[in-house]
């Protein structure tokens, strides 16, 4: 299967129009207590780690199954990894991407706030 999307033009996507692409990102302390009210994540990419990563990330959705995950970790003086299409930095957190079961957008916003 191909998918095929148009490069500049962002307003007729057609995964948008049943505003169900939604994302949860949580942050984890060592013993798995979530601290994402209180963090910032950010990440960093090349080019070529934006390309790898999408593509893995459009493979990965299209073997979409809730609960499907990967770990994707830092590179180690003895082993190093490519994962999900990039190549993690030895100071990077590990990252697990999975297939999760969020609703659509207005489901998230109090219905005072909806139109």
């Amino acid at each position: 299967m191909r998918y095929e999307f148009d490069l500049i033009d962002d307003e007729n996507d057609e995964f948008q129009q049943l505003a169900d692409n939604v994302g949860t990102v949580m942050v984890f302390d060592e013993s798995w207590e979530n601290v994402s009210p209180q963090s910032k994540v950010m990440i960093s990419l090349s080019r070529n780690a934006m390309i790898g990563l999408g593509t893995e990330l459009i493979r990965m959705a299209h073997r979409f199954e809730v609960g499907r995950h990967v770990h994707v970790e830092p590179m180690m003086e003895e082993l190093v990894c490519q994962r999900m299409g990039v190549f993690m930095t030895p100071e990077s957190s590990e990252l697990i991407i999975a297939c999760g079961d969020e609703l659509d957008v207005d489901s998230y916003i109090p219905l005072e706030l909806q139109e």
